[in-house]
């Protein structure tokens, strides 16, 4: 148990340096920002109305239902700075990490529990989780894995504490319970299944037609579009969505899948995943179709935790070719996490933690002329940079924010060697500053010192 925990902190603190070393490298954008309003106002006990969003200010409840959050408030007390959430989500995917390695030991795995935690830890859905912004899907990935743990050992208490917390850190959660439920019904429990499914898809309901409405100005809820309308949009999904799978993200996902060596589709745990990819193909966006940024993190947790029930069950009833088929695990565990490792560039984040020294200078003599409370409009990626002090918002290069109304801002502070979310480069940026520094811009330049440029509306 000492390795389990000394990987486990390893993890930890792998994760935090990512963290760290993403937002000192300006890697993290939009979400991180979002969810830094959110807890800020949670911590002040206000309504989480996200600027970000709209400059009126959205209710992010009316965005995700994602209320688990507020337990970050009292830490962010005592450090107001984004940084603390992206630490947040280091200790919890590391504590996540340590629960598969303890329950892989638990099952009888040995030494091999060392592999699949180390395995887990390095795999592409966790680390392309770690490296894009903060979500609450750090919540969700050990309630989850809480959850998986009671279906197995047939605690059946916490299975229905775990599901309820589920649907407190997003509304797609409950499909999981559903998923949960499923399993149940092929593994004879069948009046169990029942009853939780049920009140898995209720919930669900409830959350995306009903709660999320309620809080959000525009009144519905903005994540399910064509995908739920028709047969010809369903289809569409299901190509977009075939189209991720033989992707690069979507092939290390079936290499995890491959892991189990076909033992783990035969295990009624695989069934969890279903409901989910079925929520996602009526989304209105593909990007939820893939495995990238924070999308496959959840599907990885099962598919580990798949892979340690079907071990131990090979183990414990010695099928034949049983070592044949862990040898082939073996390899394709180590596959999958050079794969995690590389594809997410994760070394490469934590490398500028010392890099970029004179940029990350420039960045911080011109962030200080910004005065705490100010309305600024700033790059996505210097967002999560001043989003602690300052109302800030994205500077679109329309100049209008996400609800199509005009920004408006006593201060904008841009990165000329950005490139945002939309692949907008310098081109951008330029034209912006000469439209607002114009003589009917209303702006005017305060400083620019290499890379970074800050306006301030005439008259401030």
């Amino acid at each position: 148990m000492a390795v389990i925990a000394a990987l486990a902190a390893a993890a930890t603190a792998f994760y935090i340096l990512i963290g760290l070393g993403s937002f000192r490298g300006f890697n993290l954008g939009m979400d991180l920002g979002i969810f830094d309003q959110a807890v800020r106002a949670y911590s002040r006990l206000q309504t989480p109305d996200i600027q970000i969003k709209a400059q009126g200010g959205f209710n992010i409840l009316g965005d995700h239902f994602s209320p688990i959050i507020m337990l970050l408030a009292p830490f962010y007390r005592l450090w107001p700075d984004a940084r603390m959430l992206m630490c947040a989500q280091g200790i919890l995917f590391g504590w996540s990490a340590g629960f598969v390695g303890w329950y892989a030991h638990r099952r009888g795995l040995g030494r091999a529990a060392y592999l699949v935690e180390a395995s887990f830890a390095c795999s592409f859905g966790v680390l392309s989780a770690a490296v894009f912004d903060f979500h609450e899907i750090a919540f969700g990935l050990p309630v989850l894995l809480w959850a998986l743990w009671a279906f197995l050992e047939r605690r059946d208490a916490q299975l229905i504490a775990a599901c309820a917390v589920m649907c407190l850190v997003k509304e797609d959660m409950p499909m999981y319970s559903a998923g949960i439920a499923l399993a149940m019904l092929v593994t004879g429990r069948r009046l169990y299944g029942l009853i939780l499914g049920a009140a898995s898809v209720v919930v669900t309901l409830l959350l995306i037609f009903v709660v999320i409405p309620h809080f959000s100005y525009t009144g519905q809820y903005a994540y399910i579009g064509s995908g739920a309308r028709g047969l010809r949009s369903f289809s569409g999904a299901l190509a977009t969505f075939g189209l991720h799978l033989t992707s690069w993200q979507g092939i290390t996902f079936i290499l995890l899948i491959a892991a189990t060596a076909g033992i783990g589709l035969r295990r009624p745990l695989m069934l969890v995943v279903l409901p989910t990819v079925l929520f996602r193909l009526m989304a209105n966006d593909t990007v939820y179709l893939g495995f990238r940024f924070q999308y496959g993190v959840l599907l990885t947790g099962v598919v580990f935790m798949a892979l340690i029930d079907s071990w131990s069950w090979m183990t414990e009833h010695r099928t034949r070719w049983a070592d044949t088929i862990k040898a082939a695990q073996v390899g394709l565990l180590l596959l999958g996490a050079l794969g995690g490792i590389f594809g997410t560039q994760s070394p490469v984040r934590v490398s500028r933690l010392w890099t970029m020294t004179s940029v990350v200078q420039q960045k911080d003599a011109i962030q200080a002329q910004i005065p705490d409370g100010a309305n600024v409009a700033a790059d996505v990626y210097l967002v999560p940079q001043i989003v602690d002090r300052t109302t800030v918002q994205i500077a679109y290069k329309n100049w209008l924010d996400e609800t199509g109304v005009p920004i408006r801002a006593d201060y904008v502070f841009l990165d000329y060697g950005t490139f945002s979310y939309d692949n907008y480069a310098i081109p951008w940026v330029d034209s912006l500053v000469k439209r607002l520094t114009s003589p009917v811009g209303g702006f005017t330049v305060v400083d620019h010192s290499g890379r970074f440029i800050l306006l301030k509306r005439i008259g401030t």
